[in-house]
Protein backbone atom coordinates (compact mmCIF):
# COMPACT_ATOMS: atom_id res chain seq x y z
CA UNK A 1 0.00 0.00 0.00
CA UNK A 2 1.30 3.43 -0.90
CA UNK A 3 2.28 5.47 2.13
CA UNK A 4 -0.31 8.17 1.49
CA UNK A 5 -3.31 5.84 0.96
CA UNK A 6 -6.19 5.98 3.44
CA UNK A 7 -7.20 2.38 4.05
CA UNK A 8 -10.80 2.96 5.21
CA UNK A 9 -11.53 5.40 2.40
CA UNK A 10 -10.18 2.95 -0.16
CA UNK A 11 -12.35 0.15 1.23
CA UNK A 12 -15.39 2.41 1.17
CA UNK A 13 -14.77 3.32 -2.46
CA UNK A 14 -14.31 -0.34 -3.35
CA UNK A 15 -17.66 -1.12 -1.70
CA UNK A 16 -19.34 1.75 -3.57
CA UNK A 17 -17.92 0.54 -6.89
CA UNK A 18 -19.05 -3.01 -6.14
CA UNK A 19 -22.63 -1.89 -5.39
CA UNK A 20 -22.61 0.03 -8.68
CA UNK A 21 -21.52 -3.07 -10.60
CA UNK A 22 -23.79 -5.52 -8.74
CA UNK A 23 -27.11 -3.76 -8.12
CA UNK A 24 -28.98 -5.68 -5.44
CA UNK A 25 -25.87 -7.00 -3.71
CA UNK A 26 -26.14 -8.31 -0.15
CA UNK A 27 -23.91 -7.84 2.90
CA UNK A 28 -22.58 -11.39 2.58
CA UNK A 29 -21.75 -10.90 -1.08
CA UNK A 30 -19.82 -7.71 -0.27
CA UNK A 31 -17.88 -9.63 2.39
CA UNK A 32 -17.03 -12.39 -0.06
CA UNK A 33 -16.14 -10.17 -3.02
CA UNK A 34 -13.84 -7.86 -1.04
CA UNK A 35 -12.67 -10.29 1.65
CA UNK A 36 -14.02 -8.11 4.44
CA UNK A 37 -15.16 -9.08 7.92
CA UNK A 38 -18.87 -8.83 8.61
CA UNK A 39 -18.43 -5.87 10.97
CA UNK A 40 -16.26 -3.93 8.50
CA UNK A 41 -18.58 -4.55 5.55
CA UNK A 42 -21.60 -3.61 7.67
CA UNK A 43 -20.00 -0.34 8.87
CA UNK A 44 -19.00 0.66 5.35
CA UNK A 45 -22.41 -0.13 3.87
CA UNK A 46 -24.21 1.64 6.72
CA UNK A 47 -22.04 4.75 6.31
CA UNK A 48 -22.65 4.87 2.56
CA UNK A 49 -26.37 4.42 3.16
CA UNK A 50 -26.48 7.20 5.77
CA UNK A 51 -24.72 9.50 3.28
CA UNK A 52 -27.33 8.56 0.61
CA UNK A 53 -24.75 7.17 -1.81
CA UNK A 54 -26.57 3.83 -1.70
CA UNK A 55 -29.96 2.65 -0.47
CA UNK A 56 -31.25 -0.62 0.91
CA UNK A 57 -34.33 -2.70 0.08
CA UNK A 58 -34.76 -5.51 2.58
CA UNK A 59 -31.30 -7.20 2.43
CA UNK A 60 -30.09 -5.76 -0.88
CA UNK A 61 -28.11 -2.60 -1.62
CA UNK A 62 -28.46 -0.33 -4.67
CA UNK A 63 -26.66 2.71 -6.06
CA UNK A 64 -28.39 6.07 -5.59
CA UNK A 65 -27.57 7.68 -8.93
CA UNK A 66 -29.17 10.96 -7.92
CA UNK A 67 -26.07 11.70 -5.85
CA UNK A 68 -23.95 11.57 -9.00
CA UNK A 69 -26.39 12.89 -11.60
CA UNK A 70 -28.74 15.62 -10.30
CA UNK A 71 -30.52 15.82 -13.66
CA UNK A 72 -32.26 12.56 -12.77
CA UNK A 73 -34.63 14.61 -10.62
CA UNK A 74 -36.60 15.42 -13.79
CA UNK A 75 -37.73 11.93 -14.75
CA UNK A 76 -40.57 10.70 -16.93
CA UNK A 77 -43.33 8.29 -16.03
CA UNK A 78 -41.37 5.46 -17.61
CA UNK A 79 -38.65 5.83 -15.00
CA UNK A 80 -40.85 3.98 -12.53
CA UNK A 81 -39.35 1.04 -14.41
CA UNK A 82 -36.03 1.79 -12.71
CA UNK A 83 -37.41 0.82 -9.29
CA UNK A 84 -35.91 -2.44 -8.07
CA UNK A 85 -38.42 -3.34 -5.37
CA UNK A 86 -41.21 -4.19 -7.82
CA UNK A 87 -39.06 -6.99 -9.25
CA UNK A 88 -38.81 -8.55 -5.82
CA UNK A 89 -42.58 -8.33 -5.38
CA UNK A 90 -43.27 -9.95 -8.74
CA UNK A 91 -40.76 -12.73 -8.17
CA UNK A 92 -42.23 -13.45 -4.75
CA UNK A 93 -45.87 -13.59 -5.87
CA UNK A 94 -45.14 -15.11 -9.31
CA UNK A 95 -47.93 -13.16 -10.97
CA UNK A 96 -47.96 -10.30 -13.47
CA UNK A 97 -47.28 -7.12 -11.49
CA UNK A 98 -48.23 -3.54 -12.28
CA UNK A 99 -47.80 0.03 -11.09
CA UNK A 100 -50.27 2.64 -12.31
CA UNK A 101 -50.84 6.37 -11.80
CA UNK A 102 -53.70 8.79 -12.34
CA UNK A 103 -53.81 11.09 -15.34
CA UNK A 104 -57.11 12.96 -15.50
CA UNK A 105 -59.79 10.27 -15.36
CA UNK A 106 -57.42 7.64 -16.75
CA UNK A 107 -55.13 5.10 -15.18
CA UNK A 108 -51.72 5.05 -16.87
CA UNK A 109 -49.41 2.05 -16.53
CA UNK A 110 -45.94 3.09 -15.37
CA UNK A 111 -44.45 -0.36 -14.80
CA UNK A 112 -45.42 -3.85 -15.97
CA UNK A 113 -43.68 -7.14 -15.25
CA UNK A 114 -44.57 -10.59 -16.58
CA UNK A 115 -42.89 -13.95 -15.96
CA UNK A 116 -39.99 -14.55 -15.58
CA UNK A 117 -40.02 -11.04 -14.01
CA UNK A 118 -36.53 -10.13 -15.18
CA UNK A 119 -37.29 -7.08 -17.31
CA UNK A 120 -39.96 -4.47 -17.82
CA UNK A 121 -42.68 -5.01 -20.43
CA UNK A 122 -41.90 -1.63 -22.02
CA UNK A 123 -44.50 -2.04 -24.75
CA UNK A 124 -47.25 -1.92 -22.09
CA UNK A 125 -45.94 1.12 -20.24
CA UNK A 126 -48.17 4.07 -21.04
CA UNK A 127 -51.26 1.94 -21.65
CA UNK A 128 -54.44 3.66 -20.46
CA UNK A 129 -57.79 2.60 -19.08
CA UNK A 130 -60.57 4.36 -17.19
CA UNK A 131 -59.99 4.63 -13.44
CA UNK A 132 -63.21 2.86 -12.46
CA UNK A 133 -62.51 -0.18 -14.62
CA UNK A 134 -59.66 -1.73 -12.62
CA UNK A 135 -58.49 -2.41 -9.08
CA UNK A 136 -55.51 -0.11 -9.67
CA UNK A 137 -57.68 2.88 -10.49
CA UNK A 138 -60.27 2.17 -7.82
CA UNK A 139 -57.74 1.85 -5.00
CA UNK A 140 -56.18 5.20 -5.93
CA UNK A 141 -59.58 6.90 -6.08
CA UNK A 142 -60.54 5.42 -2.72
CA UNK A 143 -57.46 6.88 -1.02
CA UNK A 144 -57.48 10.37 -2.53
CA UNK A 145 -58.30 13.24 -0.21
CA UNK A 146 -61.50 15.15 -1.04
CA UNK A 147 -59.65 18.06 -2.65
CA UNK A 148 -58.10 15.74 -5.24
CA UNK A 149 -61.03 13.32 -5.45
CA UNK A 150 -63.89 15.67 -6.30
CA UNK A 151 -62.47 17.22 -9.52
CA UNK A 152 -61.76 13.72 -10.85
CA UNK A 153 -65.04 12.04 -9.90
CA UNK A 154 -67.07 14.95 -11.27
CA UNK A 155 -65.57 14.36 -14.73
CA UNK A 156 -65.84 10.58 -14.73
CA UNK A 157 -68.34 8.60 -16.76
CA UNK A 158 -68.72 4.96 -15.80
CA UNK A 159 -68.65 3.39 -19.23
CA UNK A 160 -68.21 -0.39 -19.03
CA UNK A 161 -65.22 -2.38 -20.24
CA UNK A 162 -67.01 -5.68 -19.53
CA UNK A 163 -70.43 -6.65 -18.19
CA UNK A 164 -68.86 -6.72 -14.70
CA UNK A 165 -67.72 -3.08 -14.70
CA UNK A 166 -69.36 -0.75 -12.16
CA UNK A 167 -71.91 1.52 -13.87
CA UNK A 168 -74.05 2.67 -10.93
CA UNK A 169 -72.55 5.93 -9.60
CA UNK A 170 -74.15 5.64 -6.15
CA UNK A 171 -73.00 2.05 -5.77
CA UNK A 172 -69.54 3.04 -6.96
CA UNK A 173 -69.18 5.68 -4.22
CA UNK A 174 -70.12 3.07 -1.62
CA UNK A 175 -67.69 0.60 -3.20
CA UNK A 176 -64.85 3.13 -2.86
CA UNK A 177 -65.62 3.56 0.84
CA UNK A 178 -65.37 -0.19 1.36
CA UNK A 179 -62.06 -0.26 -0.52
CA UNK A 180 -60.66 2.49 1.69
CA UNK A 181 -61.74 0.58 4.81
CA UNK A 182 -60.22 -2.66 3.56
CA UNK A 183 -57.05 -1.05 2.26
CA UNK A 184 -57.14 -2.91 -1.06
CA UNK A 185 -59.27 -3.21 -4.20
CA UNK A 186 -60.40 -6.33 -6.05
CA UNK A 187 -61.19 -6.31 -9.76
CA UNK A 188 -63.40 -9.30 -10.62
CA UNK A 189 -63.12 -9.41 -14.42
CA UNK A 190 -64.21 -5.76 -14.59
CA UNK A 191 -61.72 -4.68 -17.25
CA UNK A 192 -60.80 -7.96 -18.94
CA UNK A 193 -62.99 -11.06 -18.94
CA UNK A 194 -61.17 -13.96 -17.31
CA UNK A 195 -58.68 -11.77 -15.40
CA UNK A 196 -58.84 -10.83 -11.74
CA UNK A 197 -56.70 -8.18 -10.09
CA UNK A 198 -55.81 -7.14 -6.53
CA UNK A 199 -54.35 -3.67 -5.88
CA UNK A 200 -53.09 -1.60 -2.95
CA UNK A 201 -52.16 2.10 -2.77
CA UNK A 202 -48.60 3.40 -2.93
CA UNK A 203 -47.99 6.38 -0.66
CA UNK A 204 -45.41 9.12 -0.47
CA UNK A 205 -45.48 11.40 2.57
CA UNK A 206 -48.83 9.81 3.49
CA UNK A 207 -50.49 10.76 0.18
CA UNK A 208 -51.46 8.22 -2.45
CA UNK A 209 -49.34 8.63 -5.58
CA UNK A 210 -49.89 5.32 -7.40
CA UNK A 211 -51.17 1.78 -7.04
CA UNK A 212 -49.44 -1.60 -7.01
CA UNK A 213 -51.29 -4.66 -8.29
CA UNK A 214 -51.06 -8.24 -9.46
CA UNK A 215 -53.29 -9.73 -12.13
CA UNK A 216 -53.87 -13.34 -13.09
CA UNK A 217 -56.45 -15.69 -14.61
CA UNK A 218 -59.56 -15.82 -12.45
CA UNK A 219 -58.89 -19.36 -11.24
CA UNK A 220 -55.56 -18.27 -9.69
CA UNK A 221 -57.11 -15.52 -7.54
CA UNK A 222 -59.92 -16.85 -5.39
CA UNK A 223 -61.83 -14.95 -2.75
CA UNK A 224 -60.09 -17.09 -0.14
CA UNK A 225 -56.58 -15.86 -1.05
CA UNK A 226 -57.30 -12.18 -1.78
CA UNK A 227 -56.40 -11.01 1.72
CA UNK A 228 -53.11 -12.96 1.63
CA UNK A 229 -52.20 -11.36 -1.71
CA UNK A 230 -53.19 -7.91 -0.43
CA UNK A 231 -50.98 -8.37 2.63
CA UNK A 232 -47.98 -9.22 0.45
CA UNK A 233 -48.73 -6.27 -1.82
CA UNK A 234 -48.87 -3.91 1.18
CA UNK A 235 -45.38 -5.06 2.17
CA UNK A 236 -44.23 -4.43 -1.39
CA UNK A 237 -45.91 -1.04 -1.46
CA UNK A 238 -43.97 0.01 1.64
CA UNK A 239 -40.72 -1.11 -0.03
CA UNK A 240 -41.58 0.98 -3.10
CA UNK A 241 -42.27 4.00 -0.88
CA UNK A 242 -38.92 3.57 0.88
CA UNK A 243 -37.13 3.32 -2.46
CA UNK A 244 -38.88 6.40 -3.87
CA UNK A 245 -38.11 8.43 -0.77
CA UNK A 246 -34.50 7.26 -0.84
CA UNK A 247 -34.16 8.45 -4.41
CA UNK A 248 -36.38 11.53 -3.94
CA UNK A 249 -36.91 11.83 -7.67
CA UNK A 250 -40.47 10.67 -8.40
CA UNK A 251 -43.24 13.10 -7.54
Amino acid sequence: MASNEVSTLKKGLLVLDLVKQCQGITLREVMEHLNLSKSTAFRLLTTLEEMNYIYKIQTQYFMNYKMFCPSLEQRSEKDWASLHSIYQIAQHLQMSTYIGKVDGTDLVMTQVLHAPFKKSADEEIGNRSKLHQSALGKVILAHLDEERFMPIISRMSLEPATENTFQDSQLFHYHLKVIRQNGYAFDDEERIVGIRCVAVPVFRHHKVIAALAIAAPAEQISRSNIKYIAQKLHTGSKDITKEIEALETIY
